[in-house]
């Protein structure tokens, strides 16, 4: 058991160095053997785990995509209607991107198309994260001319840009999905409920 979680922590700083030196410095610029260094590890250690740099962004991406996925499903299970658990996870996803760890970092910034080589596991891996939107936007009483895949792509790019314009202090990543809600979705649904207080 002693090895085993001696282990575990060796992989986890290994993940936690590289995905830190990705974000910080793009994952063209990082080698191995910068992240070898920045663990502590002799150059060829971390080869013992990797087999390449590739596999390594992998493993980061993935680690991440769970990290984003987890906390995502906290902060909405306690919502019921459809409206509320949009706007709750358009605003955990905000909030992630506008002050975000290095695994937010990599998954923003690292796009497929920057790594061929893996770029199939990394597209699978963001589809993984983009199906809880996907199913949120599901659930929702949209009018039936609306394309919800469209939808889908038109939020992610809209939040996905917050970073470029918001300043420290600006406004709270919830009221910023609240906006994205009022401006984006209001126009299209079939019709409010009653007590839905989010686009009032």
């Amino acid at each position: 058991m002693t090895i085993a979680t001696r282990s575990n922590n060796r992989l986890e700083f290994l993940l936690e160095s590289s995905a830190e030196l990705f974000s910080k410095r793009g994952y063209q610029a990082t080698t191995m053997r910068d992240i070898a260094k920045k663990c502590g590890m002799l150059p060829g250690s971390t080869y013992y785990h990797y087999p390449n740099k590739e596999a390594l962004l992998v493993a980061v991406y993935e680690e991440g995509v769970r990290q984003l996925s987890e906390r995502v499903q906290r902060e909405i299970a306690p919502a019921s209607d459809p409206w509320d658990r949009l706007e709750l996870m358009l605003a955990a996803h905000i909030d992630m991107i506008i002050e975000p760890t290095a695994y937010a970092s990599v998954i923003i910034r690292i796009l497929p198309d920057d790594v061929p080589s893996v770029r199939d596991d990394l597209v699978r891996l963001r589809d993984k994260y983009e199906v809880v939107l996907r199913d949120l936007l599901g659930a929702l009483p949209l009018a039936e001319d609306v394309d919800s895949h469209l939808l889908r792509l038109i939020l992610i790019g809209a939040v996905n840009h917050i970073p470029v314009w918001h300043k420290p202090g600006g406004e709270s990543p919830r009221q910023i999905a609240r906006q994205l809600i009022r401006v984006l979705c209001g126009p299209i649904q079939t019709h409010l409920g009653e007590n839905n207080d989010v686009l009032s």
